[in-house]
C-alpha cells in the first residue's frame, strides 16, 4: 500500500545573515492511509518545522535544502505555490499549535469556514454555509447557527479548537497535520478534542501526523511514533513497542519523566539533565550525549538503522538501554 505522506532524508535549513544554519537531518518517515504517527520530542527538536515543511509553510528564512515530501505519490518540493495552494486545504490541511493566532480576528467563523469549501469542493453560498453548520455540528459545538455569525474573540479556546479543526476537514482531506492541537486547553477539552480526531480519522480513513510532547497524547492516540532530538529521527516504532521497550536513551528518558497513577507518592519525577542545543549545525556523533547517562567516553557515533523489524534507533547501546 502506498504512503500518503513519505518523507525522505529531509534536511531544513535558516537563514542567519548570509549563513545557512541546519535545523533538521535526514528526517524520514511515512503514514499510511488511516494510520496516526506521533512525532515526538521536547521543544526545539525540529517537529513543527518539520511539518511546516511538507505544506511550504516554512518563514522566509527556511529552505527544505535536501531530501524529498511526496503526499499521495506527487513530490511536493517540485510544485509551484500555485499547485501547492490546491493541495493546501483539500488533500492536506494543518491544525496549527497556537489557536490564538490562527484564525483571522477580523473575519467570522462562518467566513472563514465556507471560503475554503468553496474554492476546493466548488459549491455555491448556500451549500458551503450548510457544510460549514454540519462540520461545527460534528465537532461538538452544539449552537453552530450562532457561532457562524461570531468572530474568534468570542469563542472560549475550546471552540476556537473545535472552529480550526471543522475549517481543516472541511474538504475532506486525505491528511491531517495537527500540531500540539491540546496546548492551553484543560484536560476535560484536551480528551474531547483528541477523541473526536480518533472518531473523525475511524469515519474517514484520513491519515493523521499529531506532533507532541505529551507522553499520554501519544499512549492514547498513536498506532507509531517517531521520537526526535535536536534535528534528528532518534527512534520509530509502533506505539505497543515504544512504551514497553524504549530502546533509545533519549526516549527512555522522556518516559520516566510521566508520573503514574500507581507510583509510589515518595518517587521523585525524573528530569533529563541539561537542555536541547539550540545550534546542533556542527556536532558530531550522537546529539544526546551530553546528556546521555550510557554515552561512552570515547565518543558514540551511531547510526539510525533497525533494532528488529518495524523498530528503528540512532544509538550503539540500544540493545543495553533496553534491557538496562
Amino acid at each position: 500500500m502506498e504512503p500518503i505522506l513519505e518523507v525522505r532524508d529531509l534536511d531544513i535549513a535558516f537563514e542567519s545573515g548570509k549563513t545557512l544554519i541546519p535545523r533538521t537531518d535526514k528526517v524520514s518517515f511515512s503514514i499510511q492511509p488511516g494510520e496516526i504517527v506521533c512525532l515526538v520530542g521536547e521543544s526545539g527538536c525540529g517537529k513543527s518545522i518539520t511539518a511546516l515543511s511538507v505544506l511550504g509553510l516554512l518563514s522566509r528564512q527556511g529552505r527544505v535544502t535536501g531530501g524529498s515530501i511526496r503526499l499521495m505519490g506527487r513530490e511536493l518540493l517540485d510544485m509551484t505555490e500555485k499547485q501547492l495552494d490546491e493541495i493546501r486545504g483539500r488533500d492536506a490541511t494543518m491544525i496549527f499549535q497556537d489557536i490564538m493566532y490562527s484564525l483571522n480576528p477580523v473575519f467570522t467563523i462562518g467566513n472563514q469556514l465556507t471560503e475554503g469549501i468553496r474554492r476546493h469542493m466548488r459549491l455555491d453560498k448556500a451549500a458551503a454555509r450548510e457544510r460549514a453548520v454540519a462540520l461545527l455540528k460534528r465537532t461538538g459545538i452544539p449552537d453552530a447557527q450562532g457561532v457562524m455569525r461570531k468572530y474568534p474573540h468570542q469563542l472560549s479556546g475550546g471552540m476556537r479548537q473545535r472552529a480550526m479543526i471543522a475549517m481543516a476537514l472541511s474538504c475532506r482531506p486525505k491528511l491531517l497535520i495537527a500540531d500540539e492541537p491540546t496546548t492551553a486547553l484543560d484536560v476535560t477539552i484536551q480528551l474531547q478534542i483528541m477523541e473526536l480526531l480518533r472518531s473523525l480519522r475511524d469515519e474517514t480513513g484520513m491519515a493523521v501526523l499529531l506532533i507532541t510532547h505529551d507522553i499520554g497524547v501519544v499512549a492514547e492516540m498513536a498506532d507509531r511514533v517517531v521520537v526526535m532530538y535536536a534535528g534528528q529521527c532518534v527512534e520509530e516504532a509502533d506505539v505497543r513497542t515504544l512504551l514497553a521497550s524504549p530502546a533509545h536513551p533519549y526516549t527512555r528518558a522522556l518516559m520516566q519523566s510521566v508520573p503514574g497513577i500507581d507510583d509510589d507518592r515518595s518517587r521523585r519525577l525524573y528530569t533529563i539533565p541539561g537542555s536541547v542545543p539550540e545550534d546542533y549545525s556542527h556536532m558530531e556523533g550522537c546529539r544526546f550525549a551530553p546528556r546521555c547517562p550510557h554515552a561512552q567516553s570515547c565518543g558514540c557515533r551511531p547510526e539510525y538503522k533497525p533494532l528488529r523489524e518495524g523498530h528503528l534507533v540512532r544509538c550503539e547501546r540500544a540493545g543495553e538501554v533496553q534491557h538496562g
